[in-house]
């Protein structure tokens, strides 16, 4: 996700629909693209860069115009994982672990390295715990089980290592908050300065960095994010968003965004007006994401929706 700020973290959030996804493609023949180029399918159709200009109405972005009340404070719960390993038992398979010779339908393709769409991963509803519900009794094209992916959202000692990072959004046309990585993240590399941007929030030197740093990369990679907002419905809004891997998003606790898989940056946009929602009345918006394979990361939210952080355990 990328927002205007960087400390300690800008996120722009226009949401038509969410979800938070990253570029990847270590391979040097990987068709994966880093994201710098606003590249990549959408899920809908739409162009990546969208071009609504947030002109559909709506009510504005994050917290209503900027109010700053802490108790409406957005924030992102970003959790590092280790690159898997045989020998590590505390490293988890589906993090730096693609399904390479594998093409997209499973079957074997020396030299293939991506893209491995997999729209398998989790059920159409969200769990009661507020969070993602592994849909699969085994595994999907790049998953590993249950037992990996309950790792994914939940704070585990060892396994991961969390930490909450406040999200800033910045005002484009129309009044809609925006988070674009593109414009306000971390430089590919630090040495090519035209070399774009991507979302990497705890690179190693960086404020939100972890004690188990880059692992050997120019930067961060294999972590999931969590964010859980409410916001009023009040007709007319959208949601939009690009990134990569993974990405999933739920309004009113059901799934609205699947871009699940290791993947390059693809896009969806959501109205919420097909939602079949009440206006005046008070609804979930749940945002998740997974950073699973270098080398690039790229997110981008755009909403009219006027965010507000959910209260402990969601609306009830």
């Amino acid at each position: 996700m990328r927002l205007a700020c960087l400390r300690p973290l800008a996120l722009a959030i226009s949401f038509v629909a969410v979800a938070v996804p990253l570029a990847c493609g270590s391979d040097p023949d990987s068709t994966f693209d880093d994201g710098s180029k606003d590249s990549g399918a959408s899920e809908t159709g739409t162009d990546p860069d969208f071009g609504n200009g947030g002109n559909d109405g709506g009510q504005g972005g994050l917290g209503d115009g900027g109010r700053s009340d802490a108790s409406d404070q957005i924030v992102m719960t970003i959790r590092d994982f280790k690159f898997w390993s045989s020998k590590d038992p505390n490293t988890t398979e589906d993090f730096e672990n693609p399904p390479f010779d594998i093409d997209q339908d499973g079957k074997p393709s020396p030299g293939y390295r991506g893209d491995w769409n997999d729209a398998e991963i989790v059920t159409d509803t969200i769990g009661a715990d507020n969070k993602p519900v592994y849909k699969s009794n085994a595994k999907t094209l790049t998953t590993h089980g249950k037992a990996a992916f309950a790792r994914w959202f939940n704070t585990l000692e060892g396994i991961n290592i969390a930490q909450d990072i406040p999200l800033v959004t910045t005002t484009i046309d129309g009044g809609a908050s925006e988070f674009d990585s593109n414009k306000s993240g971390q430089l590919n590399d630090p040495a090519k300065p035209n070399d774009g941007r991507g979302f990497f929030p705890i690179d190693d030197g960086s404020p939100n960095a972890t004690a188990w740093g880059n692992q050997g990369q120019k930067h961060n990679y294999s972590f999931t994010g969590e964010i859980h907002t409410v916001f009023t419905y009040r007709g007319g809004e959208y949601f939009n968003f690009r990134g990569d891997d993974d990405v999933f998003v739920y309004i009113n606790k059901k799934r609205v965004i699947n871009l699940g898989g290791i993947h390059g940056p693809k896009t969806a946009d959501i109205r919420v007006d097909t939602l079949n929602l009440t206006v005046g009345q008070d609804y979930q918006l749940d945002f998740f994401f997974a950073e699973r394979h270098v080398t690039g990361s790229n997110v981008l939210f755009q909403t009219t929706l006027a965010l507000r952080a959910a209260p402990p355990g969601g609306i009830k």
